[in-house]
């Protein structure tokens, strides 16, 4: 079974994110959006951005996704709230406090889980044309930002602060945290890591070599399309887009394609690793079988009976 294993950093441009936003927005406290309403989302001005419920699995995940530009018009997610939790069923409802304190999302079993919550109390809310979603007060300031917390994807304007993390998903259809996360640490330096192991530099799979940097280094994509760490030396450049274009694709990756099963962490113990088309495949060695059998990547155990050990 193909598995993808490592992040890959989706660039994403538009034009209308090199001006100025300022939130526009006809979302109030107390509004609710439904897994069954009609939309089950708020959409940004130009359409193109969404936050509310998209389907996923056997469920839904609450997020925020890129509207009609993957195969088949395909949503593209790049932001997805609470990660580590199951899918919500239908029925589900993601709702903007009547005090404008929080953004809570309702299962259809009654449990309530915390969204978002806000510095100060806000008045509206509004999904912008950038991708990120924001709560803003009385004076119009944003006290909450999708933007400042960050899940697997860094879009146009958007910064990966010191200490701060991007977690890999299981696969492109399931947003369950992954097996890897790149991060920014304190010291000014980038690396990836396997999430099974102790968080040393010996131990990442991919670096910036920039330690000693400085203590307040950040990752950050601008408008133009250059990713650099925040000391304002160009780490990667690439051109994206020019003249109002909307289009998503892939432009760099950490790890080339020969080199995907090097990616410490890519299968589990006991394992090895095989390149598979555009995925890698993990199998185990003569005399051991899967731990499970739907998840090959979480590694191999020896295949032993009770009657091997009455033996």
């Amino acid at each position: 079974m193909a598995t993808k294993t490592f992040i890959i950093i989706l660039f994403i441009y538009m034009f209308s994110t090199s001006r100025a936003q300022t939130p526009q927005s006809n979302i109030t406290t107390s509004s609710t959006l439904y897994t069954n309403s009609s939309p089950n989302f708020w959409p940004s001005p130009s359409g193109h951005f969404a936050f509310g419920f998209y389907p996923t699995g056997n469920g839904f995940r609450a997020g925020i996704w890129l509207i009609g530009s993957g195969p088949a018009n395909d949503i593209i997610d790049v932001w997805t709230a609470r990660r580590t939790d199951p899918v919500v069923s239908s029925g589900a409802a993601l709702q903007f406090s009547v005090d404008g304190s929080k953004v809570l999302l309702r299962n259809s079993n009654g449990e309530v889980q915390l969204i978002a919550e806000p510095t100060r109390t806000a008045v509206a809310a509004a999904m912008l044309d950038s991708g990120n979603f924001v709560l803003c007060d009385s004076s119009s300031q944003t006290v909450w930002a999708s933007f400042d917390h960050p899940t697997d994807t860094l879009l146009v304007g958007q910064k990966l602060a010191k200490d701060s993390e991007l977690y890999s998903s299981m696969s492109l259809t399931n947003q369950s945290i992954g097996n890897f996360k790149l991060w920014m640490q304190s010291d000014g330096n980038l690396n990836a890591f396997p999430l099974r192991s102790i968080q040393d530099d010996k131990y990442g799979y991919w670096s910036s070599y920039t330690s000693g940097a400085g203590h307040n280094v950040t990752l950050n994509l601008d408008q133009y399309g250059i990713l650099y760490l925040g000391n304002s030396t160009g780490l990667y450049q690439h051109q994206i887009g020019t003249s109002g274009s909307f289009s998503s694709k892939i432009l760099w990756v950490a790890i080339v394609d020969e080199d995907r099963c090097v990616v410490k962490g890519a299968c589990g113990l006991n394992s090895y690793c095989s390149l598979n088309g555009t995925g890698i495949a993990c199998f185990c060695p003569p005399g051991f079988i899967y731990i499970d059998p739907e998840k090959p990547q979480e590694g191999c155990k020896l295949n032993s009976t009770i009657e091997d050990c009455l033996e």
